[in-house]
């Protein structure tokens, strides 16, 4: 999910939080956008759960030439994380050398700045940094 500066400041970090759709029919979890329908069964009835937002890098890519809203950011990691409730959630990765990373590492969520829109509107997002213990 991600959310401009004025919707930012008009939920507040308490009210954004990360999470998955889970199936009211037979309680597999997909990923937050999809909200039609169950990726299992099919079921069309989806409720938000909630993520403790920790995790593990399974796959990533390193981004050296980004679209423009990402500019000065480069380069950067994007990875596949297995949260630990079992979904796989893209996303980027900071704070892990774009030559050091490795698949594997343990990765905490945490709410940043994900990029400026074309009229100068800033975006935030979650992001997963290296989890340090």
């Amino acid at each position: 999910m991600t959310v401009s500066a004025i919707e930012f400041s008009r939920l507040g970090p308490p009210k954004l939080h990360l999470y998955a759709m889970k199936c009211d029919k037979c309680g597999e979890l997909s990923p937050w956008w999809e909200r039609n329908h169950c990726y299992h069964c099919g079921n069309d009835s989806l409720t938000e759960f909630e993520l403790k937002g920790t995790g593990e890098l399974t796959n990533y890519t390193v981004v050296y030439y980004p679209p423009r809203e990402f500019l000065g950011q480069e380069p950067y990691v994007v990875g596949h994380i297995q949260m630990d409730e079992g979904v796989n959630m893209p996303a980027p990765v900071m704070g892990v050398d774009p030559d050091a990373v490795e698949v594997g590492t343990r990765v905490d969520a945490t709410l940043r700045r994900m990029k400026l829109g074309h009229e100068g509107d800033i975006y935030y997002s979650y992001k997963f940094v290296v989890d340090d213990e």
